[in-house]
């Protein structure tokens, strides 16, 4: 009830209109402090990404401009470079901003989105996603753990299902029945965010597979989208000249093949773009893989392969114009190279564990 003037009646001071100059401000106040409510509560209930890709809260805390190289895919790439090694093999700073089954129109977006902070020599882009369809089950994560802004609201429209959308909107809304099942980790890292991770995006494999012949991987003909994979394949080469960026897309070495003639079309149709391309299986026997312990599947490299690769690779990143620029946090770097030693070293001790027909999980 508005408050009486001396010698108004209560009736009157309730007829009275109601002051906007005086009522907006609170209101004002009112709605920024729920808003801040909502979204804390929607940081501590989303879960949290500590590896298997879109990585984003960790990438943030990557010191501005401290990147020679950044990678992009999916889990052929995040299960297939390892940073550690690459910057104790060759000295050079990298990151993985991969997620599980990357589209190319999602990379596009991530591309963008790390480029506001790093300003990396090369990025590379694992081709592997010429193929894919246009969705899968795990367009949702590749968006749900995107910093927010426009790219990640197109990417809610473009490509996730629709049936997703309002979760991607309002994470609240997505997982507003985790309350029963937060840690002390959520509460920490959702309101105080995450820490740089140890890994660079680098996801740990431990188990073998072992392989004793090649296999062709098949992949479902839709030709129109693969003109659609190929348009954002485009859009990424001329975003990288804009930035100055060079621009890699390659194959990541695997036991289940591309076939040689969508390779040589791959090929052709990228580097008519501007792009360079390297196809790591025709380098197989030079990077000196075994193919009894290197391989968690017949996809992905297990740690002992990300080894034998990383040094390839760092050995081979000068060819392409990658070379240490960065200003990085050298004390950071050197946890992350002793962090993977430690791991190693202890993984080194146990018993070949086999794997017999899985995929890592997303």
């Amino acid at each position: 009830m508005e408050e009486k003037k001396p010698g108004e009646t209560a009736a009157q001071a309730g007829e009275r209109p109601v002051s906007w100059k005086r009522e907006l401000p609170a209101l004002l106040c009112l709605l920024a402090v729920l808003g801040l409510f909502l979204a804390a509560a929607g940081a501590v209930l989303t879960p949290k990404r500590y590896d298997y890709g879109s990585t984003w809260g960790m990438y943030r805390q990557e010191p501005e401009n401290s990147i020679d190289v950044l990678f992009f895919g999916s889990s052929l790439v995040y299960c297939d470079i390892a940073p550690a090694v690459l910057y104790e093999a060759g000295g050079v700073t990298s990151y993985v901003m991969a997620g599980p089954e990357q589209t190319l129109p999602v990379t596009y977006r991530y591309v963008k989105e790390a480029l506001k902070t790093q300003r990396p020599s090369a990025i590379f882009i694992e081709a592997t996603a010429l193929r894919y369809g246009r969705t899968n089950r795990n367009v949702k994560t590749n968006v749900t753990y995107m910093p927010w802004g426009l790219d990640r609201l197109i990417m809610t429209f473009e490509e996730a299902d629709p049936e997703d959308r309002v979760g991607l909107l309002f994470p609240l809304y997505a997982f507003h029945d985790r309350w029963d099942d937060l840690t002390p980790g959520d509460w920490k890292t959702g309101l105080l965010g995450y820490e740089p991770d140890p890994m660079a995006g680098y996801t740990w494999l431990e188990k073998v597979r072992s392989a004793q012949t090649f296999l062709e991987r098949e992949f479902p003909e839709d030709e129109e989208n693969y003109r659609r994979n190929l348009d954002y394949a485009e859009k990424i080469v001329a975003l990288c000249r804009e930035q100055g960026v060079r621009p890699i897309f390659y194959l990541s070495p695997t036991i289940s093949r591309l076939p040689e003639d969508q390779v040589s079309r791959m090929e052709g149709e990228l580097t008519a773009f501007g792009a360079d391309f390297v196809d790591f299986d025709r380098c197989f026997d030079d990077i000196g893989f075994d193919l009894e312990t290197n391989f968690f599947d017949t996809l992905h490299l297990n740690y002992r392969g990300v080894q034998v690769f990383g040094r390839y690779l760092a050995e081979r990143l000068p060819e392409w114009g990658v070379t240490h620029r960065a200003q990085e946090d050298t004390a950071l770097w050197q946890r992350r190279v002793e962090t993977f030693r430690e791991k190693a070293r202890a993984a080194d001790q146990r018993p070949l564990e086999h794997n017999p027909n899985t995929v890592p999980e997303s």
